[in-house]
């Protein structure tokens, strides 16, 4: 049984429908990725998930107990980061995790969440949250998330505002939580960090779901790619074409797909006279296949 059930949610504002028929898993120890464009139900779906929104019809499972707008009680286990962190001007770091940590009997251990989300050193100290950084704001949004020993994690664009050290520390721990069993459901706009980290992924356009998959599942939906610069940008695209192989060009570079192997392209460039100038392979790009499965989806509208 999934640790977090989201079943047929819908969701209307008025007459507009946020979310339609939303349904997708999260198991104990994996990392999905929530992604999507601006505006596609995101936070939305993961403010139902939380509590913070009702729902016009549907069921939100966690743990095999119900979440709603008006029944919180199965989310004592359940950390989250959503938005902006709530953090008060005039509090040190430390005193907010004692203010978060006040309604649970079973709260992290201050010393060692503070070291692991780096919110123990001289940058925070006995600083109040006014004078934080953002990135500093962050990691102390992101402990919060954490001060309950959580099953669940549910983080809303958790590396915006950090370095690219402190990045690749949170995925670290992101990492090292899950493989203690620990569920996390992630929405990010950096793909190619997110790429890195996820098991899973949630595919939401327009308010509904349009792909669940592993990411090895996902990728095979996306075709090698050669992509090269050549001395007849325009008679390549005329030989792909005429192999029936897809071809586009994009900023000068020429892109083939579909064609069995990368020598029967060089061949076929050879015997047409064609010079390949630079040649790279491209596959597994969490942000290609996203923009072509949304472009493919918004043409079926």
């Amino acid at each position: 049984m999934a640790l977090l059930e989201v079943k047929n949610i819908d969701k209307n504002f008025g007459k507009k429908k946020a979310m339609t028929n939303v349904s997708f898993n999260v198991e104990a120890g994996h990392i999905v990725g929530l992604i999507g464009p601006n505006g596609a139900g995101k936070s939305t779906t993961m403010r139902a998930i939380t509590g913070l929104m009702s729902y016009s019809s549907g069921t939100i499972l966690f743990d095999d107990k119900p979440i709603t707008f008006s029944d919180h009680q199965a989310l004592d286990k359940v950390g989250n980061l959503i938005e902006y962190p709530a953090i008060y001007p005039n509090m040190t770091a430390l005193e907010h995790l004692n203010l978060y940590a006040m309604d649970t009997q079973d709260s992290a251990d201050f010393k060692d969440l503070m070291h692991k989300t780096q919110i123990d050193g001289d940058n925070f100290g006995k600083r109040k949250a006014k004078n934080f950084s953002l990135g500093m704001k962050q990691r102390l949004g992101i402990a919060i998330a954490l001060i309950r020993n959580p099953k669940l994690v549910i983080l809303d664009e958790p590396m915006n505002g950090l370095d690219p050290q402190s990045v690749h520390d949170l995925r670290e721990l992101i990492r090292d939580l899950a493989d203690q069993g620990v569920a996390f459901l992630i929405s990010s706009h950096l793909l190619d960090e997110l790429q890195k980290l996820v098991d899973d992924v949630v595919i939401i356009n327009h308010g509904k779901i349009i792909e669940t998959a592993t990411m090895t599942e996902f990728f095979s939906h996306d075709k090698v790619r050669w992509v090269m610069d050549t001395s007849d940008n325009d008679a390549t695209v005329q030989l792909a074409q005429d192999n029936k192989w897809t071809v586009t060009v994009d900023e000068g570079h020429v892109q083939i797909s579909g064609a069995d192997n990368l020598q029967n392209v060089i061949t076929a460039m050879n015997h047409a006279d064609i010079q390949i100038q630079t040649l790279n392979t491209v596959t597994g790009n969490l942000e290609k296949s996203l923009l072509d499965m949304l472009a493919n989806d918004d043409k079926g509208e």
